[in-house]
Parts: structure tokens; C-alpha cells; sequence
């Protein structure tokens, strides 16, 4: 009885432990790495563009810089410059900005001189009177290669509309431009006229045609008072002002006196209408078209002269007929049919 007890109890001791659990296991947990912060956005500003400029400093003429302007603005912005149009522009400004192209009409000072001070920097001259090209300075219409074609055709104009042909020319002392203009206005005269000896009175030695006064290098009012006074004195009734001279003054004085007058386009304002035959310059539009692409390009300053027009016409003096000759006589002139200076 006893060992059956026993063998019992042996069973469920084996039972007991065939059904105890082992040793708990650890759990398994999956390691994970700790994002690292996303960095901020930085507020670096983008850089602008640098800056092309159309600089048109006060007494330019009104109506080309209207002209220019959206012209200028389109060629700057299709580089991807920004477009500025300045009164003025010095070499201070270019320590504070970045000026790729910088185009100007006249009467800005020291051009050259500026160009000088910014040589990465592309200059255009439109329309300058005396100037050369430079290592960044190109020009366009200077006008410095023809003033011998733009006198002789103010004084056939001159001769043309003027009675007893007593005509004159303001011109500049010792000034190579103004001489070859002064010699082909009296050539210009003298083509038209011939010996253009006056037929009514007042004649005589003081009364020989065609006139001119050589004023001094920045002359003054008084000085150009009586530089007139002088002409006028001597019945000269139509003038032909060469390219650079032309101050208020002198055409306010001129009006004065109500005498007629033949001068650069670029001096033209519309309140001289009336005594205003007609103005010389050239087709600075159509020659910017073309010569824009050139100028870009260009390693070395360049000039190009565009041809002589003739605009602003009053047709109180000259009438359709006669700018039809005139522009003829042009032509022959440009073509080198008809000289502009005697041997």
C-alpha cells in the first residue's frame, strides 16, 4: 500500500514540474535612431541683377529721350539687367552698385572721363558731339565724320530759302569739327547761288554773302550778344548754328531778332517753331537697331555714323518741292557726287 502511495506521489511531483514555466524571457524591443533636427531655412538674400542705365541728364531733348527710352529699357531687360533711368551718374555710384550698361544722350558732361573710371563697365553714347571711342565707350551718331555734309546742306537750305541770299554761320574758333562745317556751309551756299551778290540795298563790302562768326570755347552771353548783333548788323536773316554751339541763348537771342534758323536736332525745342527752317541729325532709331547687337559684342569701344536726315521741317520756308531737292542734293552729296569743299 505504501509503495503505491509512494509511486502516486513520484508522478505528480514529475507532473508538477513537466508544467512549471522556465525562466521568463526578455522581450525583444527594436531599436530605433533618433531623427536629427531639420535644419531652418536661412533668410540669405537672392542677389539682383546688375543694373543697365539710361542716363539723361537735364536740357536733354524731351522727345528722344521719349524715343529712346522703351527702346533702351527692352534691350537692358532682355540682357536681365534691371533698367534705371538716371539725370545723373557718377563714379562715387559705381562703389555702391553694379552697373553692367550704361547708355547716355546729351549734354552729359565727361563722358569719356566717367567711362574712364568704370572700365568693366559698357558705355553708349547716343547722339555726342566731339567725342571718340573708347576702350568700353562706343558712340553712335557723334556726327564727328561728316560735318563738312551737314554744312554745305544747311547752306544750300540756307541760300534756298533766304532773299538776297544773306545768310550766316555760328562756329566755334580753332575747332577742326566746326571749321570743315563752317567751310561746307559756304560751299553749300555758293553751289545754290553762285557769286549770291545781293540785289537790293543795303550793299556794298559789308554786305558779301555767306557770313559766319567764330565764337570762343565757352563763350559768354555778352560774347555771343555781340557775336550776333554783329551778323545782324550786317542783314544776315537766316542762320545756320554748327553742331555744338547752340545754346539757349543763342537761339533766344536769334528769335529776338526774328531771324530764321537751321540747327542740330538735338537742340530743336518746339516753343522756336517759328523761326525754325529745319533741323539736321540723324536716324538714331533705326541705327540703334542695328548697331545695339554690334555694341554687345564689341571687346573695344566703337562709332558708327548713321545717315544725315533732315526733320523738323517748317514748310512756311521750306515747302514740299524744295525738301524734295534738298534731300536730292543730299543724297548726291552722301554718294560723294557733289564735293563739299573747293580745291
Amino acid at each position: 500500500m505504501k509503495g503505491k502511495i509512494l509511486r502516486w506521489f513520484l508522478l505528480l511531483v514529475i507532473f508538477a514540474a513537466s508544467c512549471s514555466p522556465g525562466p521568463e524571457a526578455t522581450p525583444e524591443v527594436a531599436l530605433t535612431s533618433t531623427p536629427s533636427p531639420t535644419p531652418l531655412p536661412t533668410n540669405t538674400p537672392t542677389p539682383l541683377p546688375p543694373v543697365g542705365v539710361f542716363l539723361t541728364p537735364e536740357g536733354s531733348s524731351p522727345a528722344l529721350v521719349e524715343e529712346l527710352s522703351p527702346i533702351i529699357g527692352r534691350y537692358i531687360k532682355n540682357e536681365g539687367l534691371r533698367y534705371q533711368v538716371l539725370p545723373d551718374l557718377t563714379a562715387n555710384d559705381f562703389q555702391n552698385e553694379e552697373f553692367s550698361i550704361v547708355v547716355a544722350i546729351p549734354p552729359f558732361p565727361g563722358l569719356a572721363a566717367l567711362a574712364a573710371s568704370a572700365p568693366d563697365t559698357k558705355f553708349l553714347g547716343i547722339g555726342f558731339e566731339g567725342l571718340s571711342a573708347g576702350d568700353n565707350l562706343s558712340l553712335l551718331g557723334s556726327g564727328g565724320a561728316d560735318y563738312d555734309v551737314q554744312g554745305f546742306i544747311a547752306g544750300y537750305m540756307a541760300a534756298m530759302v533766304t532773299d538776297d541770299w544773306r545768310v550766316g554761320a555760328l562756329s566755334v574758333h580753332e575747332d577742326p569739327n566746326a571749321l570743315a562745317a563752317r567751310d561746307g556751309f559756304r560751299t553749300g551756299v555758293k553751289y545754290y547761288c553762285g557769286l549770291c551778290n545781293p540785289k537790293y540795298p543795303p550793299i556794298g563790302p559789308n554786305y558779301l554773302y555767306p557770313k559766319y562768326i567764330e565764337l570762343p570755347a565757352g563763350a559768354s552771353d555778352a560774347e555771343i550778344s555781340l557775336s550776333i548783333d554783329f551778323l545782324v548788323d550786317r542783314a544776315v536773316n537766316t542762320f545756320y548754328i554748327v553742331p555744338g554751339v547752340g545754346t539757349p541763348k543763342i537761339y533766344s537771342t536769334l528769335i529776338a531778332y526774328e531771324k530764321a534758323i537751321i540747327g542740330s536736332g538735338m537742340d530743336y525745342r518746339e516753343e522756336y517753331r517759328e523761326y525754325w527752317i529745319a533741323s539736321l541729325e540723324y536716324d538714331l532709331v533705326s541705327a540703334l537697331e542695328d548697331f545695339w547687337p554690334q555694341f554687345l559684342a564689341a571687346e573695344t569701344g566703337l562709332e558708327e555714323l548713321p545717315p544725315l536726315l533732315i526733320s523738323d521741317v517748317n514748310a512756311d520756308y521750306l515747302s514740299e518741292g524744295k525738301l524734295i531737292l534738298v534731300e536730292k542734293v543730299l543724297q548726291e552729296v552722301q554718294e560723294g557726287f557733289i564735293k563739299t569743299s573747293y580745291d
